[in-house]
């Protein structure tokens, strides 16, 4: 398990000579053998680089919790409580992108940071070159623990060539499923005043398919009562969409089988995904539909339905739990070629809170160390039962929503499609066409998958067995 790639130590010895003219920092010693209570780090200082994005509170925030919340409290509690029980100091440093200072670093041999937060979208170009480290190779992390630390699928961004670059806090509220892309959102108010089906019952009964999507967009378009304005069934650009109900009807994101490699984007059941999504969006169910997307459009009223990612729905203060008092969420409608009713998938395109340890950290293990204890779960959260009850308290009405809004982000569901290097680009289909778009795209999204996502999905595989709860 303990698996120090020859690669890694090459490019380490190399940052080492880059920096040896530097006056070295002492740093306290870490000693494994020691017993966890008595662990004293000196007062040490460790710098956390956290990155400032669209889903963080920034500064006004603690471990990225909005500050004066339930959570934000804790967070602080917990920080207190590292702080004093192994007497260091934990201070942190907002930057807009953490992954690219801590590359900087690595190259120049300079130390910046002890760990890092950042959006995985911007470290899949330095994961490979020895900027982090392989947290495999430490004795103070177990990054195959998937109920601290993130489900194998959630992890795959962070992957690369036998190595495990990242990991994700997967036990503190709400911090793994906010990375999914494509989640349906309901305006249930809708739903109600025109005593149509709510799509949630049809989903919880194991009837969330094609054919009851179409009945849905066939009933749901109407006439506002309140601003006389047409309102479309569902607001979704067509590319995602159809490349999304694609993976909802029994295709894999990628299959490696020794040489070849296949993407699910090319199945005969995706091409018949993209011809029913073609059928909704451009044939008897047209006028219910429109591309004219966005969370304002939304709020507004102009759809019964549309497409979200998760950190549009309760991230922020201007998400939808925020700005809307009755929604309910649910996946896309699994295809005929799907296992069972509930073999949906959903994709991410980058991990939003992945914590790395950059190569220069003054001392890997004790970086190590301190994020296994700030991340443990915070207490009356221990368990998912605890976290569903508050999200039913505080964001769904419904706890249908809850479940699935925790459930989605599970191994079975979720997949990794990595979009910074052009490999969404079969979502390109309405500009020329399912047949020519499928054409042009196959022959390049596989040479990309092959240098990019191969490395990465190969890297799953061969560490499968590892991973535990």
């Amino acid at each position: 398990m303990r698996k120090i790639i020859s690669a890694f130590i090459c490019v380490m010895m190399i940052f080492t000579c880059i920096s040896c003219s530097a006056a070295p920092e002492i740093v306290p010693e870490y000693d494994p053998t020691v017993s966890e209570d008595s662990i004293d780090l000196n007062g040490q200082t460790l710098i956390m680089g956290m990155v400032q994005d669209y889903f963080f509170e920034g500064a006004d925030s603690v471990l990225t919790y909005i500050s004066n919340t339930e959570f934000g409290d804790l967070a602080a509690q917990r920080l207190k409580d590292v702080q004093d029980k192994y007497n260091c100091k934990i201070e942190f440093n907002y930057v807009p992108r953490t992954g690219q200072l801590a590359f900087n670093s690595a190259v120049a041999g300079s130390y910046i940071f002890d760990y890092i937060q950042e959006e995985s979208y911007f470290l899949v170009n330095y994961i490979g070159a020895g900027a982090f480290v392989d947290l495999k190779t430490l004795d103070n992390i177990d990054v195959f623990d998937e109920s601290k630390w993130g489900d194998r699928n959630m992890l795959v961004s962070t992957m690369f060539d036998g190595e495990i670059y990242g990991v994700l806090p997967a036990a503190h509220p709400l911090r793994v499923s906010n990375s999914m892309d494509g989640i349906l959102v309901v305006n249930e108010d809708y739903i109600s005043s025109i005593l149509a089906t709510d799509p949630r019952d049809y989903f919880e009964n194991g009837e969330w398919n094609w054919e009851t999507f179409t009945h849905c967009l066939e009933t749901y378009a109407h006439t506002s009562g309140i601003s006389n304005e047409y309102v479309h069934a569902l607001a979704a650009e067509f590319g995602s969409f159809a490349c999304g109900l694609a993976m909802c009807n029994g295709n894999d994101y990628i299959t490696i089988e020794d040489d070849k490699v296949e993407l699910g984007y090319f199945t005969p059941a995706a091409i018949d995904a993209y011809n029913q999504a073609w059928e909704w969006y451009f044939g008897a169910t047209a006028s219910n539909v429109t591309e004219e997307t966005g969370i304002d459009n939304f709020i507004a009223g102009k759809s019964v339905m549309t497409t979200l990612s998760a950190w549009q729905i309760l991230s922020t203060t201007g998400s939808i739990a925020y700005m809307m008092e009755n929604f309910g969420i649910l996946p896309y409608p699994c295809g005929p070629n799907a296992d069972n009713p509930n073999d949906y998938k959903i994709g991410y395109s980058a991990a939003d809170f992945t914590i790395c340890i950059p190569s220069t950290a003054k001392d890997p293990e004790v970086s190590a160390f301190v994020i296994d204890k700030i991340y443990s779960p915070f207490e009356g959260y221990e368990t998912e039962e605890s976290i569903l009850d508050y999200l039913s308290k505080n964001y769904f009405r419904d706890e249908r929503d809850s479940k699935f809004f925790l459930e989605m982000s599970k191994n079975e569901h979720a997949y990794y499609h990595d979009s910074n290097h052009g490999i969404a680009g079969i979502g390109k289909l309405k500009e020329s066409g399912i047949t020519k778009a499928v054409e042009a795209s196959r022959d390049l999204m596989i040479t990309s998958a092959k240098r990019y996502i191969v490395p990465a999905f190969s890297t799953l595989q061969d560490y499968d067995e590892y991973f535990h709860d």
